[in-house]
């Protein structure tokens, strides 16, 4: 009898191996492994045996490589996956993984996510104000002894753009995307709130109530963050990594009440301080900030609230990602970490 993981009767002739031998091919002990595994004909019909035999072996979780050398396993199924992947996509949203049936529109109306909307802006002046406090121990922890304007900027930016110390909860974006300063606190990924969080525990607790209302993705691909940014700086055009997620705003820090600088499928928008912006981050989109006013790493600051939202349109794949699937895949598509 034939289980997953050997080679099926009609593979023995094909394969030129003895019975003994064809039956433990798939065996990684087995020396003929190397010679045969990477041999398209023999995978592909092996994979078709497979298939007819143990349908549930082929449904299982796909991991996902970001750009950045990240990886996070996606609650849907790999056959889902790999058909959106080879989907046609339209010229102005190119996501890795492209679902059908999703509407497609650049921005979204805050009133398609009441929950979420309603919750972060009546705490956002609090978030805020955290925010601050934060940044402002970032710049004081530096030695007093340096020029006050070297001392405000590297305390949080650090040489280059990066942070003075790995420890810090600030960290780089790793895509080699943008130009200038563009730095990250983690909050919720992978399914969880996220030990970095720790430095913002008021914001790290809005994001964990949105995830409880049903409207924001708290499985993968689903994250939260803050995003800072310095006047300047300039993310290249690129696009999500999938259609069944919008990405929402909340500006908490800004150096005036609104903010150009926003650009998804041609359409500017701006942001307005403390209130939400929601859009669709599998279309092209890019970030040009003002130029350096002050070059103050606080007055000069942009930093946003990152939380990510399921598509309304997106039922199916919800409900998928609340169900246990049995198995891993790898997924070798990279695509980019999203402003």
């Amino acid at each position: 009898m034939h289980i997953y993981g050997q080679v099926p009767p009609p593979l023995y002739a094909f394969c030129s191996a003895s019975h003994s031998k064809a039956r433990c091919l798939y065996n990684r002990d087995s020396c003929l492994l190397p010679t045969l595994r990477w041999c398209p004909r023999w995978f592909n019909q092996r994979n078709r045996w497979i298939r007819r035999r143990h349908p549930q072996k082929t449904s299982g979780r796909c991991v996902i490589r970001y750009a950045d050398g990240d990886e996070e396993e996606w609650p849907i199924q790999a056959d889902l996956l790999r058909a959106a992947s080879a989907r046609p996509r339209p010229s102005l949203q190119r996501p890795s993984y492209f679902f059908e049936g999703l509407r497609a529109q650049a921005f979204w109306p805050r009133e398609s996510f009441p929950k979420v909307v309603a919750l972060l802006e009546a705490c956002a002046s609090e978030l805020s104000e955290e925010v601050q406090s934060l940044l402002e121990d970032a710049l004081s922890s530096e030695s007093g002894e340096e020029p006050p304007r070297t001392k405000r900027r590297r305390g949080i930016e650090g040489a280059e753009g990066r942070p003075d110390d790995r420890s810090s909860p600030w960290q780089p974006q790793g895509e080699g995307l943008h130009e200038g300063v563009w730095l990250k606190l983690e909050l919720w990924a992978r399914g969880g709130p996220l030990a970095s969080g720790k430095a913002a525990p008021k914001t790290r607790a809005a994001v964990a109530a949105c995830m409880s209302t049903g409207e924001a993705m708290a499985v993968p691909p689903g994250r939260a963050a803050l995003s800072y940014m310095m006047c300047g700086a300039h993310v290249k055009p690129h696009c999500g990594p999938t259609n069944h997620r919008l990405r929402l705003h909340l500006p908490l820090l800004l150096p005036s009440p609104q903010m150009t600088g926003l650009t998804v499928a041609g359409e500017a928008r701006a942001w307005d301080l403390h209130r939400c912006l929601i859009f669709d981050d599998s279309f092209e989109h890019e970030v040009q900030l003002p130029p350096l006013s002050r070059e103050d790493a606080l007055s000069d600051a942009r930093v946003v609230l990152l939380l990510d939202l399921w598509h309304p349109d997106a039922g199916f794949l919800r409900e998928q990602a609340t169900q246990a699937v049995p198995e891993r895949e790898k997924c070798s598509r990279k695509h980019a970490y999203t402003v």
